[in-house]
C-alpha cells in the first residue's frame, strides 16, 4: 500500500495546513473512501429499479422521438 515515507509526507504537508485547509482535506478523503450501507449485504435503494420496463407497456413511449425533438 503506501510506505512509512509517504505516510509521513502526508503527515507533514497536513500539519502545515490551516483549521480550513484541514477541513477541505478531510472532506476530499470522505470522497475517496468506498460508501459504507448499514447492512454491507444490501445494495442501495434505486427507486427506478421499479420503473424499468415500464415503457414496454402502453403507450408510454410511442412515439418518443416525435415528442423529444419537437
Amino acid at each position: 500500500m503506501y510506505s512509512n515515507n509517504q505516510n509521513q509526507q502526508v503527515l507533514e504537508a497536513i500539519g502545515k495546513l490551516n483549521e480550513q485547509q484541514i477541513d477541505i482535506v478531510l472532506q476530499f478523503i470522505e470522497t475517496l473512501q468506498p460508501k459504507r450501507f448499514a447492512n454491507p449485504t444490501s445494495t442501495p435503494f434505486d427507486p427506478l429499479v421499479s420503473f424499468v420496463g415500464a415503457t414496454n407497456h402502453g403507450n408510454l413511449a410511442q412515439q418518443i422521438d416525435e415528442t423529444l425533438y419537437e
